[in-house]
């Protein structure tokens, strides 16, 4: 009984986990987007497109091994 405890347990921490980095994400996506490039440097406009590729590519990638994830179980 303490080993499904404590995989449900390890379950829900995994969920939120989840959840929140999607959201991290998904907040840096529109957090670039909503910037003015013309308050910025060229410097700063790399940073934002390499933080905006960053967060898509890592949220899509997410989920795709969700979906792949789904597919095989």
């Amino acid at each position: 009984m303490d080993k499904k405890i404590n995989l449900q347990s390890g379950l829900n921490k995994y969920v939120k986990l989840n959840g929140k980095v999607k959201a991290w994400l998904v907040e840096e996506i529109q957090d670039v987007r909503n910037s003015k490039e013309s308050d910025l440097d060229s410097k700063e406009i790399g940073i934002l497109n390499g933080r905006h590729e960053c967060a898509d590519n890592l949220l899509n990638q997410i989920e795709k091994w969700e979906d792949h994830n789904e597919k095989t179980t």
